[in-house]
């Protein structure tokens, strides 16, 4: 299958806002062997319009960090407090470039003179993570299907005599088939071998045809209600959940599509939330 026709056909008579389409993404299995995971909070008072504005002019000095597959940005509202929770969800192609990029946006990386990337003081409890990818499928195109997204982590205490990585890629391909027919757009599953953990990154649609507000809350209440495909994990893991977190998809960087010609960027829930107001020559609302 040819990857930019199989997405471009998505926007086929012109895209809102003028936009590019999204090329590159075929649905299948995704050729990734690491990935990163950030989550923090952010002040209550920091607009939607003015985050989506950050986030398009800072994606130009990140995305086009070596090996970036593409990036999630969740955007949700802590239950109790109402502190708005985001982060970001990556693939890379080795581990070698998860590594650089974690050292870049640590050690390089400044949009304030002086203050690296991580130790903004708006930036509130940061806790990021790189991943070794067992397995990684698309089920349903990202230019279309992707617009919330839970994220899951376990710590294991166990494995026998089998490793943690072993065992896992045992049960990748059941879990996998069993994504897919829970009709999930994706699902990543990870391992931190160094700190014994187990990640799973998995992806939902609204449901076709609904109100933009209402669909997106549909969709995050089927994936952060519904069942797991976690519940496949090895018992020999003895897994333990420590972090689980549905969220609505703010905002898609694209480095491939922007490589291919295409949009570099999408915001798969706008509407409700507001598309930037810089470059929307080159951004588009995905699942538009």
């Amino acid at each position: 299958m040819n990857a930019n026709a199989s997405t471009g056909s998505a926007y086929s008579g012109g895209t809102p806002h003028g936009g590019a389409p999204v090329l590159g993404y075929p649905v299948g299995p995704i050729r990734a062997a690491a990935a990163f995971t950030s989550d923090f909070e952010i002040p209550g008072d920091l607009p939607v319009q003015r985050l989506v504005d950050m986030l398009e002019t800072e994606r130009r000095s990140m995305d086009v960090h070596p090996g970036m597959r593409h990036k999630y940005t969740p955007l949700r509202h802590a239950p109790v407090t109402g502190a708005p929770q985001i982060g970001g969800r990556y693939l890379f192609d080795t581990w070698a470039d998860v590594r650089d990029y974690d050292r870049f946006t640590s050690q390089e990386l400044e949009f304030e003179p002086g203050v690296k990337f991580w130790d903004r003081p708006f930036f509130r409890g940061v806790d990021r993570r790189l991943w070794r990818v067992t397995g990684a499928e698309d089920f349903l195109p990202l230019a279309t299907s992707h617009h919330v997204n839970r994220f899951e982590r376990w710590t294991v205490t166990g494995s026998g005599t089998a490793s943690t990585a072993d065992l896992l890629a045992r049960v990748w391909p059941q879990l996998r088939d069993r994504a897919r027919s829970l009709g999930l757009s994706s699902v990543w599953l990870l391992h931190q071998p160094e700190e014994r953990q187990v990640g799973l990154v998995t992806v939902a649609a609204r449901p076709a045809g609904s109100d933009a507000v209402a669909g997106t809350e549909e969709a995050m209440a089927r994936l952060a209600d519904g069942e797991t495909p976690g519940r496949l994990l090895p018992s020999e893991l003895a897994p333990a959940k420590v972090f689980d977190r549905t969220s609505p998809i703010l905002a898609m960087w694209l480095p491939r599509s922007r490589e291919a010609g295409g949009a570099p960027s999408a915001y798969p829930t706008s509407p409700p939330h507001p598309l930037p107001t810089i470059g929307q020559n080159l951004t588009v609302p995905a699942g538009a």
